[in-house]
């Protein structure tokens, strides 16, 4: 008797940037299809960048084309006609609202079915932005295009409840999934490659280098770098360096700070890099800094698990999801008081010590937020 195999089902991943120098988190993605092709025909739609000619795990690669808006808006319209005519339906979205729109006006046509990944506290913003009539535009769009939404997705755990309630979402449509990161290109170096690492980057070895990486924004945290900076450098008697990577609107206030005569030399603004040059950076560091107001799923803490580097970060979102229960270094959102105790103690730590917990940190990732686990809770929603 001649068994028939069950066809495979299919789905659109749509890829908001991808590149070859990509700084944002899209770089992690080309990973999780990968893996998600060994269980599911899949289709990507790229809609900026430069992709490569194929990607491992992707059955029909497809560019977004066009510069201007109604350009790109026809370019997505030829996409989703393009994916239809292949036999596919069902698509997973990160933050793409045009494409969202387009999905939403006609699925008359196609009966396309959505799962749309959202997470992140939305409602923080600078005091000076204010309740501006744009911002409720926004979140007024934002509810309406949900309402055609067939699953929203999010993550962590602690952030399901909360969008759930955020976007008056009712519990049956919300589905959780787990960000992602390659345990094998995010990874602790060996001693002496490490070394040269560090020299490689002009830190020294007796520097305690503290890493932050994120957009330079005040959700993330960023205007909090420079005094609190200043505070540790007053109270440490070790030589310590604050790197930080990152680009944003917060940008000229950080360089500012890392200007001030005592923080000259210590504190280093590096702009936004590429993705792959940051696991050098990770496995060279002593720490890992997250000063956020808002967070869903960091992915910045998840890079530095997988290369076994402590973090210092606030609760913001879902972090102390992410990073598990009982990790001493976590403090509330906005108590800077507790992050500057959380780096001293840090830095108090034998090397032996630290090497210890970054190495449970790095076993979590490995056991939870690999792209093989990510791809079959993402295969299960379908």
């Amino acid at each position: 008797m001649t068994t028939v195999a069950e066809p495979r089902p299919k789905l659109v991943y749509v890829i908001p940037h991808l590149s070859e120098h990509e700084s944002e988190h899209f770089a992690h993605i080309p990973a999780l299809l990968a893996e998600l092709g060994k269980r599911v025909e899949v289709a990507a739609v790229v809609e900026r960048g430069s992709p490569p000619p194929r990607l491992d795990g992707v059955r029909l690669l497809v560019r977004v084309r066009g510069a201007g808006r109604l350009a790109r808006v026809l370019g997505t319209l030829r996409a989703v006609r393009r994916c239809a005519a292949a036999g596919h339906h069902t698509y997973f979205l990160r933050y793409s609202r045009l494409f969202l729109a387009v999905l939403v006006l006609t699925r008359p046509f196609y009966r396309h079915r959505i799962l749309l990944w959202r997470s992140g506290i939305s409602d923080v913003a600078p005091p000076e932005a204010g309740r501006t009539p744009a911002r409720v535009l926004n979140d007024l769009l934002n509810w309406l295009l949900l309402r055609f939404v067939h699953r929203f997705v999010t993550g962590p755990e602690s952030m399901v409840a909360y969008m759930s309630r955020r976007w008056r979402v009712p519990p049956r449509k919300m589905a959780l999934l787990y960000n992602d990161v390659d345990t094998g290109r995010f990874a602790p170096l060996p001693s002496d490659g490490r070394r040269k690492a560090r020299a490689d980057l002009g830190w020294a070895e007796d520097e305690f280098v503290i890493l932050f990486v994120h957009r330079l924004s005040y959700r993330k945290g960023a205007r909090l770098l420079g005094p609190l900076f200043r505070r540790l450098v007053a109270r440490v008697d070790v030589p310590v360096r604050l790197v930080v990577v990152g680009d944003g609107p917060d940008r000229p206030d950080v360089e500012q700070a890392a200007r001030a005569p005592e923080l000259r030399g210590r504190m280093l603004v590096v702009g936004a890099l590429p993705n792959r040059e940051l696991p050098r950076m990770y496995a060279a560091a002593d720490c890992l800094l997250m000063p956020s107001l808002e967070e869903g799923f960091p992915r910045v803490i998840v890079e530095a698990m997988a290369a076994a580097l402590p973090v210092v970060a606030t609760d913001a979102g879902g972090s102390a999801d992410v990073i598990g229960p009982d990790y001493p270094y976590i403090s509330r959102v906005g108590d800077t008081a507790a992050l500057l105790r959380h780096l001293e103690a840090m830095i108090a730590l034998p090397a032996s010590a630290r090497a210890e917990l970054g190495e449970r940190l790095r076993a979590r990732a490995n056991e939870r937020y690999t792209p093989a686990r990510a791809a079959e809770m993402l295969r299960g929603l379908l």
